[in-house]
């Protein structure tokens, strides 16, 4: 046999097993990722994620709480409101400068705001919400230690990273300890000069 049948047939069986191997790979699935859109600034220089998030969003994350609301308002949107909650019953909040005034709602009372918390969080640890002339303006969690839970840390990873989803434009979300406390702080972007003078705080 000459080299050319040779070669031919070593080219029809090439051409049958290349066949044979795309056949056997239309069979598989192929998984192709996704990268979610964004949005580039005109230059190109810097981007941003392109879903626009407002805050509907972040009333559909708190079962209808939002910041600007008024107590009594903020109160009825809660699972377990008190009853004849005004602005000149609340306590003052002397860590804020100017008028501010605060509630607290334990955290096992707190409803949907628990942010469907799985993890312990101590029998004292409580949501204060906190009010300016304005309306609400932070949502401030405070996970305390205790005997049954000596340590808070997983139950405020778990609040932070429900709220964390949202973006700063719509909610500023901040997690520090102090003590034995754990803090999330949800704040208000538009509010950011309501600072407190703080505790000692770490970085998470």
């Amino acid at each position: 046999m000459g080299w050319r049948p040779i070669a031919i047939l070593l080219l029809l069986i090439a051409i049958q097993a290349r066949a044979q191997l795309v056949a056997t790979a239309a069979d598989v699935p192929v998984r192709i990722f996704v990268p979610p859109p964004v949005q580039w600034d005109n230059a190109m220089l810097s981007f941003r994620p392109a879903l626009q998030q407002t805050a509907t969003d972040f009333a559909n994350l708190t079962g209808g709480l939002a910041f600007g609301m008024a107590p009594a308002r903020a109160n009825a949107s809660l699972t377990n409101p008190y009853p004849g909650l005004s602005w000149d019953d609340l306590p003052l909040a002397n860590e804020y400068p100017g008028e501010v005034r605060y509630f607290g709602v334990p955290v096992d009372r707190a409803g949907l705001l628990r942010m469907n918390m799985t993890a312990c969080a101590g029998t004292g640890s409580y949501l204060a919400l906190l009010f300016s002339t304005k309306g609400l303006f932070r949502l401030s969690y405070r996970l305390i230690a205790d005997k049954a839970c000596p340590d808070t840390n997983e139950a405020a990873r778990e609040i932070f990273s429900r709220y964390v989803q949202i973006g700063q434009s719509v909610a500023d979300s901040n997690r520090y300890v102090t003590g034995k406390t754990q803090v999330v702080d949800v704040t208000d972007p538009t509010a950011r000069i309501l600072s407190p003078i703080r505790w000692h705080q770490v970085g998470n």
